[in-house]
């Protein structure tokens, strides 16, 4: 019986431990995605402002974009630098490819959400783009009269981002899991130690009750429950002289049937 009691209540209070560590994870994990995104857009961002300064540096001399020759070894040598690092594209005003890490995109018009997010981005230094397997960080770049002429943009893997945070998710979920399972076994063990006595109390009564159900006076549990349950004691006091009373009016009443009949 104490096993028994002790199961049920472990399995509520687990239920209720393995609901409040399921959302904790959750929301740990939820957190740490934002939080190295976060980070890795910072970085990101902070190379992309990086290139983009080198490059108008030159723009402020008066050259125009495509005039930029030494551009493709500034972005490979940031490529070289950053195994993280995909490909980096500068493309025009219209989305052709003047220079890339990649020499076989340039040329090419990049996609349209580029342009859109670029265009997007009027006033802002930094604007970004979503790829299946990259996350896009690029920058505007303005002459030395302040005229958007094309932009820059990075393409970075998303393999390290989504790696780890499946590798911290699942952390979490076997954290949660032996946390769970170290309390249900604390619990039973727990809640046996502590019912101990209330079960030993629910033995005694129901013991004593069967004395009393039986009518026995001098039942061994009943004298036990009278010295440790006075308010049992007189219940089952009562209950007994009232059984008394009722044996003596029945008798009685047979009694006086008896004599009227005769």
């Amino acid at each position: 019986m104490t096993l028994g009691l002790a199961a049920r209540i472990t399995l509520v209070v687990v239920a209720i431990l393995g609901a409040g560590v399921a959302m904790t994870a959750v929301l740990s994990a939820h957190k740490f995605e934002r939080t190295l995104a976060d980070f890795l857009t910072s970085r990101f961002e902070f190379k992309v402002n990086d290139i983009r300064r080198r490059i108008e540096t030159q723009l402020d001399l008066g050259l125009t974009l495509s005039d930029l020759q030494d551009s493709p070894e500034i972005l490979e040598e940031y490529l070289q630098n950053d195994e993280q690092i995909l490909s980096i594209e500068v493309f025009d005003e219209t989305g052709a490819v003047l220079f890339s890490t990649d020499p076989s995109f340039v040329g090419d018009l990049v996609v349209e959400e580029w342009l859109v997010a670029w265009r997007a981005s009027r006033g802002r230094e930094t604007w970004s783009a979503e790829e299946r397997a990259a996350h896009v960080i690029g920058a505007p770049l303005k002459n030395n009269l302040d005229r958007d002429v094309g932009s820059l943009a990075l393409r970075y893997s998303r393999e390290v981002f989504d790696g780890s945070v499946a590798a911290q998710t699942s952390r979490l979920w076997i954290i949660g899991a032996f946390v769970v399972l170290g309390m249900a076994l604390f619990g039973v063990v727990g809640a046996m130690l502590l019912l101990r006595r209330v079960h030993d109390d629910l033995v005694g009564l129901r013991e004593a009750m069967d004395d009393v159900a039986a009518w026995r006076r001098d039942g061994g549990a009943l004298e036990r429950a009278r010295a440790r349950y006075p308010a049992f004691a007189a219940f089952a006091a009562t209950v007994l002289s009232a059984r008394d009373e009722i044996d003596e009016a029945i008798v009685e009443i047979r009694r006086l049937d008896e004599e009227q009949g005769i």
